[in-house]
C-alpha cells in the first residue's frame, strides 16, 4: 500500500484523535523503501566489470623520455669528442722534437756496457721519451742474467735514468762441460768470458746434494763474521759430497777441512777449537785434514791420509 508522506500524516493525527475518543481500530504499519537510481546501477556494473582498460597515454610522459634520449645521445657525443681530442694530442706529444730523447743516465752497472744497456731498453737517438714503456724497458731489463734489479724512470723533457743492481757473483762452478759464475747460494748467473774472468773458488755439488746449497751463504756469512779462522780469498775450492758432507779446500795453509752438513754450525765451532788448539801448539803446518762431524773431530796429517789422530 503506498501511501504519500502527507497522507500519512493526516491518517496519523486521525488516528490519534479517534484513539483518544476511544476508538481502537485495526493497525496499519508502512514499510518505506528506498528505490535506487536505475543510472547508478548501470554505472555501478560498468565500472566493476571485466573488461579491457586502455593504457592512459601522457603527453608529459612522452616529454620526459624525448629528453633523456637527447641528453644521451649530447652526452655520448661530447665524451667521443673529448677522446678523440686526448687521443689526437697523445699522438701529437709522443711525436713532438720537443721530448725527443737527449740524454740517458745509467748507474750500477760495471758489469754490463751502458752501450749495451740502452740498446736493449731500445733507447735510440731522437725516441720520442713519452712513447717509450717504461714496463717494457724494466721487463726487457730484468730479463738480463746479470740483472738482479732495476727501476727506470722520465725525467723530461728529454731524459730517461736508468738506475741497475747487478748480481754479485761469489764462485764458479762446472755446469755441463762449461764454466760459470754463481751465486753466494750456489744459483748459476752467466758463462765465464774470458775478457772479464774473476778469480774465485770453484764450487762442485755431488748430484742429490743440491738440497744443501744454503750451506754455502752460511759459510759465506761466517767468513764476513769472523767465525772462521780464515778469509774467503784463502779458499781454492769447495765440494758438497755425501761422504764429508762440505769441503773447503785452503790454499794457504793448505789444508782440506770437512764440515759434515747435519748440524754443521755445531761441527764449525768444534773445527775452530781445534784449529785454535793445533795453532797453539804450533802444529798447523803439519796437518793436512781436518774433518768435523757427528761428535768427534778427525786430523790427519800431510801426506798420511790414512792415518788418523785424535
Amino acid at each position: 500500500m503506498n501511501v504519500r508522506a502527507g497522507t500519512m500524516s493526516g491518517f496519523g493525527a486521525m488516528a490519534a484523535r479517534k484513539k483518544n475518543n476511544g476508538y481502537s481500530g485495526p493497525r496499519i504499519t508502512v514499510k518505506s523503501r528506498i528505490v535506487k537510481s536505475r543510472g547508478n546501477k548501470n554505472r555501478n556494473a560498468r565500472g566493476g566489470g571485466s573488461g579491457i582498460g586502455l593504457p592512459s597515454v601522457s603527453i608529459g610522459g612522452v616529454g620526459k623520455l624525448f629528453t633523456r634520449a637527447v641528453s644521451m645521445a649530447f652526452m655520448g657525443a661530447l665524451v667521443l669528442a673529448v677522446s678523440v681530442g686526448l687521443l689526437a694530442g697523445y699522438r701529437w706529444l709522443t711525436t713532438v722534437n720537443y721530448f725527443a730523447l737527449q740524454n740517458a743516465e745509467i748507474v750500477g752497472c760495471s758489469r754490463l756496457g751502458s752501450d749495451h744497456i740502452r740498446e736493449v731498453a731500445g733507447l735510440t737517438s731522437g725516441v720520442n721519451v713519452l712513447s717509450l714503456s717504461m714496463d717494457r724497458m724494466r721487463a726487457d731489463l730484468s730479463r738480463e742474467p746479470w740483472v738482479e734489479s732495476v727501476s727506470v724512470r722520465r725525467v723530461l723533457p728529454g731524459t730517461i735514468h736508468i738506475e741497475v743492481k747487478e748480481k754479485a757473483p761469489s764462485y764458479l762452478v762446472q755446469y755441463q762441460g762449461t764454466l760459470y759464475y754463481a751465486d753466494e747460494v750456489g744459483r748459476i748467473i752467466d758463462k765465464v768470458e774470458s775478457g772479464q774472468f774473476v778469480s774465485l773458488p770453484q764450487i762442485e755439488v755431488e748430484a742429490g746434494m743440491e738440497k744443501h746449497l744454503p750451506l754455502l751463504a752460511d759459510l759465506r756469512r761466517a767468513v764476513s763474521e769472523h767465525q772462521v779462522p780464515f778469509d774467503f780469498g784463502q779458499i781454492a775450492w769447495l765440494r758438497l759430497s755425501w761422504g764429508r758432507g762440505l769441503e773447503i779446500r785452503l790454499m794457504e795453509p793448505g789444508i782440506v777441512l770437512c764440515l759434515g752438513s747435519q748440524n754443521w754450525h755445531r761441527n764449525l765451532s768444534r773445527m775452530n777449537l781445534v784449529w785454535s788448539d793445533l795453532r797453539r801448539r804450533g802444529e798447523l803446518d803439519k796437518v793436512g785434514l781436518i774433518t768435523a762431524e757427528g761428535d768427534k773431530v778427525w786430523v790427519e796429517k800431510r801426506g798420511a791420509a790414512d792415518a788418523p789422530q785424535s
